[in-house]
């Protein structure tokens, strides 16, 4: 025997349902939006950085294309080797950067990879920035979709590579914050150096904690472009990192959304704090 609705009971059914969505909409209609004065606005560079290797070689074919990275970024590194007054101690030849470092007989070697005929899999290094009055050089590793970097103590010889190319060491140089940019997954991380020498992650944040405080900037119905990120550290426990985002992919200047990570005591976890 079929079963139906009577004409009273769908309609109570239709108005409860349509009470329910009226309901869910003003919860989020409510949550808190930034007004125009609520945003800090930045100039931002396309090219990022100076010191940054512009890959302009098209593959025609990997013969030709390894040899055009061999000459640009020959160029390249030895200009900047020369620029920061290190060319006695960094230097590259054709494919591979040599830099000099204490406690070794022989140099560092970081040499580039051209192994598939389609050119999608290789990688390739590039000097990328160099502190001089604490003697850290960055030297980025490049792939076809992510760059990491490599930073290099000149005092000590030691190194270790990090994910993504926003990285920046503490005053007592014990602790390190990186920047991973992932599209609506953006990630901060804190590393604590340890007594082998290495770094080690203690924070990671949760994309929870990032997304409530750029929900506040962004409309809901339209993503905005990552386009760049600044560290500073204010003291050794605790740093602000500030990322730029532009609304049109166009724009040369975008908005800033601030954290800040830190400990306030030697005991506690680090911590990430939303601020406005």
């Amino acid at each position: 025997m079929q079963i139906t609705l009577s004409v009273a009971t769908s309609i109570r059914i239709c108005m409860a349902s349509a009470l329910l969505l009226m309901l869910s909409v003003p919860a989020q209609a409510d949550l808190p939006k930034a007004a125009m004065d609520d945003y800090v606005w930045k100039a931002l560079d396309p090219a990022r950085k100076s010191d940054y290797f512009d890959n302009e070689c098209e593959y025609d074919s990997l013969v030709a294309y390894r040899k055009c990275l061999e000459r640009d970024l020959e160029k390249h590194d030895n200009k900047l080797s020369e620029k920061w007054g290190l060319s006695e101690r960094v230097s590259r030849e054709k494919d591979t950067i040599y830099i000099d470092v204490p406690n070794r007989s022989l140099p560092l070697v970081f040499r580039d990879e051209l192994f598939a005929p389609d050119g999608q899999s290789h990688s390739y290094f590039s000097l990328y920035e160099y502190d001089e009055k604490r003697q850290l050089l960055y030297v980025l590793k490049s792939f076809p979709e992510i760059e990491n970097t490599i930073l290099i103590n000149l005092k000590t010889g030691f190194y270790q590579q990090f994910d993504g190319i926003d990285i920046s060491v503490s005053p007592n140089k014990e602790r390190i914050t990186t920047v991973e940019r992932y599209i609506g997954e953006e990630n901060i991380t804190i590393w604590q150096k340890h007594r082998e020498g290495s770094y080690q992650r203690v924070y990671e944040s949760d994309p929870s904690e990032l997304k409530a405080h750029l929900a506040f900037y962004q409309n809901r119905d339209q993503k905005h472009d990552f386009e760049d990120v600044d560290i500073k550290w204010q003291g050794n426990d605790s740093v602000l990192v500030d990322f730029y985002y532009l609304i049109n992919e166009t724009d040369d200047v975008g908005y800033r959304v601030r954290f800040k990570v830190v400990k306030n005591v030697k005991a506690s976890e680090w911590q990430i704090v939303p601020i406005k």
